[in-house]
C-alpha cells in the first residue's frame, strides 16, 4: 500500500539475584565507587559479570533511576563511559548497569535469551540492582528500572518485561519477536546469518548451549532443524511474553535488517499496542544489514531513546516523545504517523507470468562474485549474507507506481500460482522488489516462498518483508521471483 506525500518531504527536526554476588554486603553510599564490577550469582550458581556505573554528579544520599543495558550476540557488556549507548545514558543522568550475558564473558552457556535461563539471570540481576544505594526504588526490592540495548540485548528486554513487573520501561533495538520466524521462517533456514551467528558463538571463548550447537550443525549441513530443536527455539518466545507487556515500549527496527526484519518489530509493536500500553516504533536505516541509502540524522535514535526514558522512567510529563510511528525512506527523510499501519491512500498492484528453470548451481554467482568483507574480530561478513541482490535469472513483473510522490509503507502480499517438477519437490523460491533506476533491491530484502514442485497446480500466498520507500513519477519498480538468494544460502 502507499500513502500520499507532498513533493517537498518534511524533515522532522526532533527525534529518530535475590542471591548476592560473592562479595561483601552493599556498602554505604559514600564508600561505593562510581563504577564497580562484581559477579552476581544466578539461579543455578553461574556467575554473571556485572558492571555498575553511578549517575554522574549524584550526591551522597541521593538516588536516580537505573537502566540495564544489554549487548549483542557474542559480545560483552559496555564499559566505555564515553561511547556506545553507555555514554549518552550516563550523560542523561541515569545509573547504568551492563553485564556479560551467560556464555559471553560470564559462566554457563548461551541459550539464546531463553526465559528459563537468561530470563532468570536478569531477574537475579534486578534483585542485585535493587540493593545498590544509588538506585531509586518504587518499593521494597523494586528499582525504578529501564532497559535498553540492541539485538540479543533487545530481545532480553522483551523476555524480562514479560517475566518481571519490576521492569518499568524498555527500548528494544533490532530485536526479534520469534527466533523461529527470524531464522527458520517456513522451515527455510537463513543459512548465511546462521553461519555468522554460529561462528561468533565460538569466538573469544564464547560458549553455546548444546541445543544451539545442534541447530548450527543440522541447519548449516542440511538447511533443516530437528523437530525437538525447532520446538526448543519456539519455546523461547519472546512472542508469548510480549503479550504480557503493559509498560512503555519504544521499538527501534531497521529497514535494511536482513536478520531481524521490520516484521519482527511490527509484531512486537502490534502486541504491546493491543495491551493499551504506551508504544512507539521507529524505522531507521540500519540494523543487521548494510544501509546503502541515506541514513538520516545520526543522533535520531539516541535522542528518541533519551526522550522516552525522560518521559516514562523519570516521569517528566514535559518531555515530548513525538508521534507513535516514525519511518525513514531511501533519501534519509523521516516522516511520522499517528500509528502503524497507516490509512492507505491507494495501492500498487501487478500481475505477470513466466517460467524459471533453476538448480543448486545458481548460488555460485553469489559466492564467486565478491570476496568476503571482514567483520569484527576477523569474522567474515560476505555482502550477499546482508544484502539481497538483483538477479539475472528471475521472473520479472513490472509494478505500476502511482505516478506521483507517495510512500509505500508496510508489508506487500504476494499470491503465486505455479506448477513445476523437481527431483526434490519441496523447495523454495524468493520474492524481492527491485528499483530498476538504482539497480538495487528495495530494503535489501528477499522473502522465502515455500513451493512443492510435484507437477500439480498449486498456490502459495505470503506477506513479504515490509518496505519504506518514496515513490515518484520516475520510479521504476519490479517484482522479481528468483530461485535463490545469498540471504538464505551460502
Amino acid at each position: 500500500m502507499f500513502v500520499e506525500s507532498s513533493r517537498k518531504p518534511l524533515f522532522i527536526a526532533s527525534l529518530a539475584v535475590s542471591t548476592l554476588a560473592a562479595v561483601a554486603a552493599p556498602v554505604p553510599a559514600h564508600a561505593a565507587p562510581a563504577s564497580r564490577t562484581v559477579r552476581v550469582k544466578s539461579f543455578d550458581g553461574v556467575a554473571i559479570v556485572t558492571h555498575f556505573f553511578r549517575a554522574p554528579g549524584l550526591k551522597k544520599g541521593r538516588r536516580q533511576p537505573v537502566i540495564m543495558l544489554g549487548h549483542g550476540w557474542g559480545g560483552r557488556g559496555e564499559t566505555d563511559r564515553k561511547a556506545g549507548q553507555l555514554g549518552p545514558l550516563l550523560k542523561a543522568g541515569y545509573n547504568v548497569v551492563t553485564w556479560n550475558a551467560r556464555g559471553f564473558g560470564s559462566g554457563g552457556a548461551a541459550s539464546v535469551d531463553d526465559p528459563r535461563v537468561e530470563g532468570r539471570d536478569v531477574r537475579k540481576l534486578i534483585d542485585w540492582v535493587a540493593r545498590q544505594p544509588e538506585v531509586k526504588l518504587d518499593g521494597r526490592r523494586d528499582p525504578r528500572l529501564g532497559m535498553a540495548g540492541p539485538s540479543y540485548g533487545g530481545a532480553i528486554q522483551l523476555v524480562a518485561a514479560g517475566l518481571d513487573k519490576r521492569v518499568d520501561v524498555i527500548v528494544p533495538m533490532v530485536a526479534f519477536n520469534s527466533v523461529e520466524t527470524s531464522l527458520y521462517r517456513d522451515r527455510i533456514f537463513r543459512a548465511g546469518w546462521g553461519l555468522l551467528l554460529c561462528s561468533s558463538g565460538f569466538l573469544q571463548g564464547n560458549k553455546m548451549d548444546s541445543k544451539v550447537r545442534q541447530a548450527c550443525a543440522t541447519g548449516l549441513a542440511s538447511g533443516t532443524l530437528t523437530p525437538d530443536t525447532e520446538q526448543w527455539f519456539r519455546e523461547h518466545g519472546p512472542a508469548y511474553l510480549v503479550k504480557r507487556i503493559k509498560i512503555p515500549t519504544l521499538i527501534l527496527q531497521g529497514t535494511v535488517d536482513t536478520l531481524f526484519t521490520l516484521r519482527e518489530g511490527i509484531a512486537n509493536y502490534r502486541t504491546v499496542k493491543g495491551n493499551h500500553a504506551p508504544v512507539k516504533m521507529i524505522w531507521f536505516c540500519g540494523g543487521h544489514g548494510i544501509c546503502d541509502d541515506e541514513a538520516g540524522p545520526a543522533d535520531r535514535l539516541t535522542d528518541a531513546t533519551i526522550a522516552w526514558f525522560g518521559r516514562y522512567l523519570r516521569r517528566d510529563r514535559t518531555v515530548r516523545t513525538g508521534a507513535a510511528f516514525e519511518y525513514i525512506d531511501q533519501h534519509g527523510v523521516y516522516r511520522t504517523a499517528k500509528s502503524y499501519p497507516m490509512r492507505p491512500a491507494g495501492s500498487v498492484r501487478a500481475t505477470g507470468s513466466g517460467s524459471l528453470a533453476f538448480s543448486r548451481e545458481d548460488i555460485n554467482p553469489y559466492i564467486d562474485r565478491k570476496p568476503p568483507a571482514q567483520g569484527k574480530g576477523g569474522l567474515p561478513f560476505p555482502p550477499y549474507v546482508m544484502r539481497a541482490e538483483v538477479a539475472k535469472k528471475a521472473v520479472n513483473i513490472p509494478l505500476k507506481t502511482p505516478g506521483r510522490f507517495a510512500q509505500t509503507v508496510g508489508t506487500p502480499t504476494l499470491t503465486l500460482h505455479y506448477k513445476g517438477t523437481s527431483a526434490r519437490p519441496r523447495t523454495a523460491l524468493f520474492a524481492q522488489v527491485v528499483d530498476r533506476g538504482t539497480g538495487r533491491v528495495v530494503g535489501n530484502q528477499a522473502t522465502p516462498l515455500p513451493v512443492v514442485l510435484d507437477g500439480r497446480d498449486r498456490t502459495v500466498t505470503r506477506t513479504l518483508e515490509a518496505l519504506s520507500y518514496t515513490l515518484g513519477p520516475g520510479t521504476d519498480l519490479e517484482l522479481q521471483i528468483v530461485p535463490i538468494t545469498g540471504l538464505f544460502d551460502w
